[in-house]
This record gives C-alpha cells, sequence and structure tokens, in this order.
C-alpha cells in the first residue's frame, strides 16, 4: 500500500476522491438547494422533455441557458438510449463528480510544487477528503461549476507566473472568463488571478484578456439566441439585485455575522487549523489567499446570504491549507501526524451541517421517485419551499399545477393536514420532512392518487407557479 501511494500519488487522491463522491452521487439522492432543481435540472428537463414550471428568471430572462443546456445534454443521451429521468439525472450528477476533480487535481499540483511528491499527496488527499468538496460534487449550482473552472484558472495562473509560457497564460485567461459568465459574482476574484496572472507584462494582458473574452461572447451571443438581446443575463442580474434590491427583498437577509458564525459552525474546532494552515500554505500561494478574501469580503456585504455562495471560496481555501499542510506534515512523527489529521477532518465530520446537507431533500426524493413510477399525467402540488421541493426531473410526461387546480389532477402532494383534498382521491403514503432541526414531530408530507379515469382531461390546468417578485415582472418578454 505504502509503495502504491508513493510511485501513483495523484492517482490515489483522484481515486481516492471518486470513491467517496460517486455513492454520494449514485446513493444519496439529496438537493442541496431549491436552485439545483427549479433552475437548472429543471429547466434541462424542459429542454430534453417539453414541460416542467418556468420559474420566474426564465420568464423574465434573468438567466443564462449556458447551465441548463449543458445539463441537457447528458439527460438527451439517457433520453435517448430509452433511459428514464431519473437515470439522466444520476448520469448528470457522476459527470459533475469527475468535473470536481479539478480542484483535487489542482491542488495536489501546488502540493507537488512546492513540497515535491509527498506535499502533492497531502495536499491532494486533503481535498479528497473534505467535507464541504465530496458532499457539493454531485450537484448542479453555478457555485460548484464556476468552482471547477476558477481553481484550474488560478493554478495555471501560478504555473504562467514560473514558466510564462501561452498555454498556461491562454489556459488561465479562458478559464477566469468560464468562472465570470457561470457567476458573475466571481468578478473581484477574477479580477485579484487575472491581476496575478498578468502583472505587469502587456503579452500576457493581450493574451489573457483576449481568450477571456471568449466564453464572455459566447454567453452574451446565447442570451441574444435565446432571450432577444445580447448579455441580457449579465446586466439584468445587475440592475434588479444589486440596484433594485431584489434578492434581499424578496428572499431574506442575513447579519454580516452570518457567513463568519457558519464557517465556524461547519468546521468547529477544525476552523482554528484550516485558518493556520491556510495562512503557512499563503507564504506559497499568495494570490490564493487573496481571492478567497475577495469573494467572502464581497459576498458578506450582499444582504441576502446562503453559505453555498462561499463555495468557490472554500475550493481555494482547502488546497491552500493542503500546501500549508504539506511543509509541516512530513516533519511531525506518526502519532503527531494522525493526531493533526484527526484534529483537521474531525470537525466537518461531526458537524450536524453535513449531516443536513446530506440529508437535504432526500425525503421528498423518495415520496416523488413513488409517484413518478404511476406516471400520472397531472400532479398538483400543495407544499413548495426551500424545504421541499417538487423534484420534477424525475417525471417524464407529467404536468405541474397549484393545489387550487387539485380537482383537475390525477395525484396531489401536500401536507398530511391538507384540508381541501377534493373526493374522489386516495392517500397512499406519507413521509416526514427531512430537517434535522424540525424538532420532535417534523412536518408530514403525503400523496393521494385519484382512485379511477386518470388522464382523461383534454386541457391541463395552469402550470405550477414559484415565488414572482413584483419589482421582475416589468422585464416579462413580449411574445415569450
Amino acid at each position: 500500500m505504502r509503495l502504491c501511494l508513493t510511485r501513483h500519488p495523484l492517482q490515489t487522491c483522484l481515486l481516492l476522491a471518486l470513491a467517496i463522491r460517486l455513492p454520494v452521487a449514485l446513493f444519496d439522492h439529496n438537493f442541496i438547494a431549491p436552485d439545483e432543481i427549479i433552475q437548472y435540472l429543471g429547466q434541462a428537463h424542459r429542454l430534453v422533455y417539453h414541460h416542467g414550471p418556468v420559474p420566474w428568471e426564465y420568464q423574465v430572462g434573468l438567466r443564462s441557458w449556458l447551465i441548463p443546456g449543458a445539463l441537457a445534454g447528458p439527460m438527451w443521451a439517457v433520453k435517448a438510449l430509452g433511459g428514464t429521468p431519473a437515470g439522466g439525472v444520476t448520469l448528470i450528477k457522476v459527470l459533475l463528480c469527475f468535473l470536481s476533480l479539478s480542484i483535487v487535481l489542482c491542488a495536489f499540483q501546488w502540493g507537488r510544487l512546492y513540497h515535491g511528491a509527498k506535499g502533492g499527496l497531502i495536499a491532494g488527499g486533503l481535498a479528497a477528503l473534505w467535507p464541504d468538496l465530496w458532499v457539493m460534487a454531485p450537484h448542479a449550482l453555478e457555485e460548484a461549476l464556476s468552482a471547477y473552472s476558477l481553481v484550474p484558472a488560478a493554478y495555471f495562473a501560478t504555473r504562467a507566473r514560473q514558466s510564462n509560457e501561452s498555454r498556461h497564460i491562454l489556459a488561465a485567461g479562458f478559464l477566469l472568463g468560464l468562472s465570470f459568465v457561470l457567476r458573475e459574482q466571481l468578478a473581484p476574484a477574477v479580477a485579484v488571478i487575472g491581476l496575478y496572472l498578468c502583472g505587469r507584462n502587456a503579452k500576457n494582458w493581450i493574451m489573457g484578456v483576449s481568450i477571456a473574452f471568449l466564453p464572455v461572447l459566447f454567453v452574451g451571443g446565447l442570451d441574444w439566441l435565446t432571450w432577444g438581446q445580447p448579455f441580457r443575463s449579465f446586466w439584468l442580474n445587475i440592475y434588479l439585485n444589486a440596484i433594485l434590491g431584489l434578492s434581499y427583498s424578496s428572499f431574506g437577509t442575513e447579519p454580516p455575522s452570518f457567513y463568519a458564525l457558519r464557517f465556524i459552525a461547519d468546521w468547529l474546532w477544525s476552523f482554528v487549523g484550516v485558518i493556520f494552515l491556510a495562512w503557512r500554505g499563503a507564504h506559497a500561494l499568495p494570490m490564493l489567499a487573496f481571492a478567497a478574501i475577495a469573494i467572502i469580503a464581497e459576498h458578506n456585504l450582499i444582504p441576502h446570504k446562503e453559505f453555498r455562495f462561499l463555495f468557490p471560496a472554500i475550493a481555494l481555501i482547502v488546497p491552500l491549507a493542503g500546501v500549508g499542510l504539506g511543509g509541516i506534515l512530513p516533519g511531525l512523527s506518526v502519532t503527531k501526524r494522525w493526531w493533526l489529521g484527526l484534529f483537521l477532518l474531525s470537525g466537518p465530520f461531526i458537524t450536524p451541517f453535513t449531516t443536513y446537507n446530506l440529508l437535504t431533500e432526500t425525503t421528498a426524493y423518495r415520496l416523488y421517485a413513488e409517484l413518478a413510477a404511476q406516471h400520472p399525467c397531472v400532479v398538483a402540488v400543495g407544499v413548495a419551499n426551500s424545504h421541499f421541493m417538487p423534484i420534477i426531473p424525475l417525471f417524464g410526461t407529467t404536468d405541474f399545477t397549484n393545489i387550487q387546480n387539485a380537482a383537475r389532477a390525477d395525484a396531489i402532494v401536500a401536507p398530511k393536514e391538507q384540508p381541501d383534498i377534493p373526493p374522489g382521491f386516495v392517500r397512499q403514503s406519507c413521509i416526514s420532512r427531512d430537517r434535522i432541526f424540525a424538532g420532535k414531530h417534523p412536518a408530514q408530507i403525503c400523496y393521494w392518487v385519484r382512485a379511477t379515469n386518470w388522464c382523461k382531461r383534454t386541457n391541463p390546468p395552469a402550470p405550477l407557479e414559484f415565488i414572482f417578485p413584483p419589482a421582475a415582472r416589468r422585464f416579462i418578454i413580449a411574445g415569450g
């Protein structure tokens, strides 16, 4: 075993990472945030199966079709091969796990660059094992996808400063542009890495900026093709959220201490060790530290806060801590190495937030998967919020509507105490919400099915509607 680790340290790190990530993708069936279902998987499902709810962001042209379009590819492949919608979702999650290896690969290369093969094994191993990274790996969220391009961009920027090779400059520049179009909020971090990449070299600026514009122009053109206006998803996002304050006025605010307290709650006592090791790693890679700080500082200024927004910063901090760890671990005794490793990893493994992220929406998945197997034509939804979303991508030919149209549906999903279930429906099964902070008696969600005459409707009822902030209505695109 030791010989294998020495001869193949990179392969060891990557296989270790997959050994943790793939079971989560294949067997956990959790969803961390509503956006994953509504904004990305749901819209990819709509591209492939031509039905499903349209969230307000896709009514007003606030989102780019870049991510849903990319996710639609594997979903369409599974459909073409005769697979189920659930199979398409599974394939997407597996492919995302492989994309997440970019963080592990870069961590290994940084560790090897500064501390040799053992340093690479240590830094890559830490990135492979760190819970925040493998919990997020199977999830189709822009925070994760942007991190998978931002971290390699930072690595190629490091190599470019050392070698000044054009291929490293071009790779870093392209990935920085891609990171920006995937998540505009990463602009300060992109600027930090870009400044480090180009420095005072005019040639680097010309090459780096020129190629960074390629993904930007592509997404601007995609907006033109899909929304009728070039760069619509860029400027409308800034206008609605930064100028009109739609995000925090409609979806809530958090105090400035939110992220600091969540870091401590997420990592517990390991927080101290990570910060110390990241500080040591910053001596070799100050650019990584400044980019992570830029992401945290910027998001701390935004009133609407969610911890997943900082995932790109975590994706930079963990390799940075890995480089710091690679500088001190080889000099310790075997006993001290084990104690230090246990101290670092026990916090994020033990924290209840890791369990929470692994359980979120798992019961919703079970309920909707059971219902999808019965192939209803219309499902009326009486509960849809950030803790229990309808898993629409599991259904092939089913329309969804609001609970007010329950009488015209084949099935109903609602709280157990739902008072207005129409006659002729029979309750099939109930589940408890999977919120670990919900108390001793979490809410029961059930589904009812029509006893007879399924799929006899001629006109489907109005589609399921989600929150539509009033400030966004003026931007509805005429004619579609």
